[in-house]
């Protein structure tokens, strides 16, 4: 690596705060704690590099999702969840592929009549937020309908319906839509001549009410982010605690040993993957709700900020775990359910040209019956002899 290079990287990241305070005209002003270079730097490295490599996997990842979901079928309220989930990520990723291109600092060299750092902000940057509050809220909903799978098991189907289900993941599309529908009124795409380039670009330009209605905005959207990460966690420490209720309950109310530790086997893994879900969603949306709630209480700390350069910096990270939390889904569907496997390897044994092999559940009731026929014939030697 270039020395010259490495120092500049080491003199820029050691900057002291007090540095950032300057004093003209007798009144002292706040410089940006974070410089074009540096920000230039993170963004590279999150954005382009990381970040990029996390969506192409996860693209093709929820694919396969979406695929198997619909072999599955969409009739049942879990099945039409997960499926409406990969449809967000998988959007909220191609968006995101389209925002790391658009925020590359070597395309920003690109003789293009294009301003693409400022058109990534309608076409890239606010979609793909939205996204990722629609998946977060499927989320809370999915934990809520296991929760109450496990307080109300035999009213379960009454309450949580295909009708209902597929009415609420609706709802929780439009209205986190129409949450940035305002921004659209307010920014728009326009031909602006940029001094420094001397060239004109497409670009945006915002309307007098600009500041009202991104404070509105942001406001709003940090509403969403938060109430829904609230829930994920509240309705995950409930189910974790009724299932461990209903595990002891069955352990007392067994006698049979055997059925007994299957049952707790079951379980564990039930509550593992709840408990593997739950932290996948609190580190990854972690940086995203403190960013919102600092966005909405600190004017400077925004795109056009005083600070934009510590904005950008901050939220590349923030994409880049909205990046890997919609990536890895299918790691972990295909690690913890046996239905999607069996699923998974269906489909691609079609697409190979290959005969099916029978599931998980055949497999465990064919030796379930072949070892009732061993016994049958044993039983009938020694009656015989």
């Amino acid at each position: 690596m270039d020395p010259t290079f490495t120092i500049r990287v080491f003199e820029e990241l050691t900057t002291l705060a007090d540095d950032n305070i300057t004093r003209r005209h007798g009144v002292y002003e706040t410089r940006p704690l974070v410089s074009d270079f540096t920000r230039s730097m993170f963004i590279l490295v999150n954005h382009v590099v990381i970040s990029t490599g996390f969506d192409l996997f996860g693209t093709v990842g929820n694919i396969i999702n979406i695929a198997v979901f619909l072999k599955q079928g969409l009739r049942k309220s879990m099945n039409l969840s997960f499926f409406a989930m990969s449809i967000s990520d998988l959007c909220g990723l191609v968006f995101q592929i389209w925002h790391n291109f658009c925020l590359n600092p070597y395309v920003e060299g690109i003789d293009s009549p294009v301003e693409f750092i400022e058109v990534q902000y309608l076409t890239a940057g606010w979609p793909n937020a939205v996204l990722v509050r629609i998946t977060c809220w499927i989320t809370a909903y999915i934990t809520a309908e296991r929760c109450l799978s496990i307080a109300i098991p035999l009213k379960i189907k009454q309450v949580i319906t295909f009708n209902r289900t597929a009415v609420i993941i609706v709802f929780i599309y439009l209205i986190n839509m129409a949450s940035i529908v305002p921004l659209y009124f307010s920014a728009y795409f326009s031909w602006n001549f940029y001094p420094e380039q001397n060239k004109t670009k497409l670009g945006i330009s915002f309307r007098s009410n600009k500041l009202e209605i991104e404070s509105l905005i942001f406001t709003f959207q940090a509403s969403l982010a938060i109430i829904a990460f609230a829930l994920v966690i509240i309705f995950t420490g409930v189910l974790v605690i009724k299932l461990k209720q209903k595990s002891k309950w069955r352990r007392t109310a067994t006698s049979d040993k055997d059925q007994n530790e299957a049952m707790s086997s079951r379980e564990r893994k039930t509550v593992n993957m709840v408990i593997a879900v739950a932290i996948v969603l609190i580190v990854c949306y972690t940086p995203a709700v403190i960013c919102s709630i600092t966005t909405s209480i600190t004017p400077d700390f925004g795109i056009t900020g005083k600070q934009a350069n510590m904005f950008h910096v901050i939220w590349s990270f923030g994409f880049l775990f909205h990046s890997i939390n919609a990536s890895i889904n299918v790691v972990l569907y295909y690690k913890m359910s046996s239905k999607y496997r069996t699923t998974f390897h269906q489909i691609f044994r079609k697409c190979a040209g290959k005969p099916a092999d029978d599931t998980e559940e055949d497999r465990g009731n064919s030796c379930k019956t072949s070892q009732t026929t061993l016994y049958s014939v044993n039983q009938e030697v020694v009656v015989t002899s």
